[in-house]
C-alpha cells in the first residue's frame, strides 16, 4: 500500500547561488557547512572551474602560466573554509556534522536561462525526471555526466504541474554574476580547455603586436600595460618571452582622466605614473579617444593603424585592448525583476542585500544580490563582494533559524544585519614583480595605508587559492 502524503519526509530546501566567483563563492561555500537539516546549497556557475580573474592579466601576457587560474570546483564544498561571519546562530544548531543527512550541497555546471518566483531554469537537462517527490534518473542522459555534477542531484526538478528536468527551485537564492569585460578581452569559455586556448591567443597576439593600445587606465588597463612593457622592453625578462615575439614593444595607455585610481591616494596616482614612465609606457592623461567598433576593429587585426584623441592627438598601434569599463550581467534578474535594474543596468539592492524591487509585485524578499553586479555604492572588487556576502550569509542564516524547530528565534522575525562600505582598497600589479597598494592594516582600521613591493613572483601566488580550495597542485591540467 502507498505510503500517505503525509509520511513523505519534506523535499530539501534550496538556497540556490549563482556564480561561483568571489562574491557567490564565498556564500555558497559557508552556507554549505552552516545551514541546517533540511536546506542545501547548490551552486550553479556556466564555468566548469573557479576561474581566478585577478590573474587573468599575468597569464595572458606571460606564456606558460594559463593552467593555473582554472582551478577544480571538484572540492569546492569540502575545502578548508576561512571563519565564518561571527555574528551566526550558535554552533549548536548549525552542526555541520548533523546537517544534510545525504542532501549534500553540489555544484551544477550550467547556464541560467530563466529566473522564476521561486525556482531557476538551467540550459542543460540535469538528468532527473520528477514524479511526486522522488527524482529518477533519465534513461538517456550519460551517468558519467552526471557524476561530474559533483553530488547525486536529487529533488532538483520542480514538484508541481509544468515542472522540468531543467528547473532548480529555491528557497533563497543569491545572485553573484559580476560582469563582463569589452571585447576582446571577454571570452565565451565555459571549460578550462576552451579558457586557457583563449588566454594563449590572447598571450600570442601581444607577442606578435609592435605597437599596443591600451585604452582605459583603470587597474586592468595598468596591469596591462606595465605587463607588458615589464616582459617585452625590460631585458632582465628576455628568458620569460615566447619565440618568435616583437620586442620591444611601443606602448601606449590613454586615459580620460588626469590622474591615475582618483578615489585612492595620490601616493597611488604617483607611483602608478612613475612606474609605467620608467618602464617605457607613452602615457597620456586626460584625453579621450573615438574608439571604432568591435566589428570593424576586429576587421583589421595584426594590421598598423591610426587613432586620433578628440584633443587631436595621433596614436599609432597595431593591436588594441579596451579597458574601458565592465558591464553587468544583470539581464536575467531584469527579465525579472525589470524594477530592480538601475539605469547603467546594475541591480538596486537594500543594505541587507537583499534586492532593492521597488513597486515590482513580485516575492523578492528571499532574493540576495552580491559582488560587481551589485548597485551597492561601493567599488566593484573581490573583497566589497565578500563582504557582502558575509552580510548575506547573517541574513539568510537569520531567515531560516526563524523557521527551526528549538531554536531560540524560532517564530520570531528575522534580525537582518546591514552592509557598510569599507573604505577603498586595492592592490594593483606594476610589472611583473613589483605592486603597490593601498589597504586597512586591520579590519577596524580608520586609515588606510601604502605599500609597495618589487619582490612578487612572477606566476602571483597562483597556488595559495588552489590551497584554499582544497586541490593539489601536482597535476595542474585537471
Amino acid at each position: 500500500m502507498p505510503s500517505s502524503a503525509s509520511s513523505r519526509p519534506s523535499p530539501i530546501k534550496n538556497v540556490v547561488v549563482l556564480g561561483g566567483s568571489y562574491a557567490g563563492g564565498r556564500a555558497a561555500e559557508v552556507l554549505s557547512k552552516v545551514l541546517p537539516e533540511g536546506y542545501r546549497v547548490v551552486l550553479v556557475d556556466r564555468q566548469s572551474h573557479f576561474n581566478h580573474l585577478y590573474l587573468f592579466p599575468r597569464v595572458g601576457v606571460v606564456p606558460g602560466h594559463a593552467n593555473k587560474v582554472f582551478v577544480p570546483f571538484t572540492n569546492f564544498f569540502n575545502s578548508p573554509a576561512l571563519p565564518p561571519p561571527a555574528t551566526l546562530p550558535p554552533p549548536s544548531l548549525t552542526d555541520p556534522k548533523t546537517t544534510i543527512k545525504g542532501l549534500k550541497s553540489t555544484y551544477v555546471h550550467a547556464g541560467v536561462t530563466k529566473i522564476g518566483e521561486g525556482f531557476i531554469e538551467v540550459d542543460k537537462d540535469l538528468g532527473v525526471e520528477v514524479t511526486g517527490e522522488e527524482a529518477e534518473p533519465v534513461e538517456e542522459v550519460d551517468e558519467e555526466e552526471v557524476a561530474k555534477l559533483g553530488e547525486k542531484l536529487e529533488n532538483l526538478g520542480m514538484t508541481e504541474e509544468g515542472s522540468s528536468r531543467r528547473r532548480i527551485p529555491y528557497e533563497f537564492l543569491v545572485y553573484a554574476l559580476g560582469c563582463k569585460l569589452p571585447p576582446p578581452l571577454v571570452t565565451p569559455a565555459r571549460t578550462k580547455k576552451a579558457g586557457v586556448a583563449h588566454l594563449e591567443a590572447q598571450t600570442k597576439r601581444i607577442a606578435e603586436a609592435s605597437s599596443i593600445l591600451i585604452a582605459g587606465a583603470g587597474a586592468l588597463g595598468i596591469q596591462y600595460a606595465s605587463d607588458i612593457a615589464d616582459l617585452y622592453n625590460n631585458p632582465e625578462n628576455a628568458e620569460h618571452r615566447p619565440e618568435g615575439c616583437v620586442s620591444p614593444k611601443k606602448i601606449t595607455i590613454v586615459h580620460s582622466r588626469d590622474r591615475f585610481l582618483p578615489l585612492y591616494k595620490q601616493e597611488v596616482h604617483d607611483e602608478v605614473y612613475d612606474r609605467l614612465t620608467k618602464l617605457g609606457v607613452d602615457v597620456v592623461l586626460g584625453e579621450r579617444l573615438a574608439l571604432p567598433s568591435v566589428e570593424e576593429e576586429l576587421k583589421v587585426l595584426n594590421q598598423t593603424r591610426t587613432i586620433t584623441t578628440k584633443a587631436g592627438k595621433e596614436i599609432e598601434y597595431d593591436l588594441l585592448m579596451r579597458c574601458t569599463g565592465q558591464s553587468p550581467n544583470s539581464a536575467l534578474l531584469g527579465e525579472f525583476i525589470p524594477e530592480a535594474l538601475n539605469e547603467w543596468g546594475f541591480v538596486k539592492v537594500q543594505s541587507t542585500t537583499q534586492v532593492d524591487a521597488g513597486e515590482s509585485t513580485r516575492k523578492t524578499d528571499n532574493i540576495y544580490v552580491v559582488g560587481d553586479v551589485a548597485d551597492a555604492n561601493v567599488i566593484k572588487a573581490g573583497h566589497t563582494g565578500w563582504n557582502q556576502a558575509e552580510i548575506t550569509i547573517q541574513n539568510i542564516m537569520s531567515s531560516v533559524m526563524c523557521n527551526v524547530k528549538g531554536s531560540d528565534t524560532e517564530g520570531q522575525e528575522p534580525t537582518m544585519a546591514h552592509y557598510k562600505p569599507s573604505p577603498p582598497q586595492i592592490k594593483v600589479t606594476l610589472g611583473l614583480r613589483n605592486s603597490c597598494s593601498e589597504l586597512l592594516p586591520e579590519m577596524d582600521a580608520k586609515e588606510t595605508i601604502i605599500a609597495k613591493k618589487d619582490d612578487g613572483p612572477i606566476d602571483n601566488y597562483w597556488s595559495l587559492i588552489w590551497s584554499r580550495m582544497g586541490i593539489s597542485t601536482e597535476d595542474l591540467t585537471v
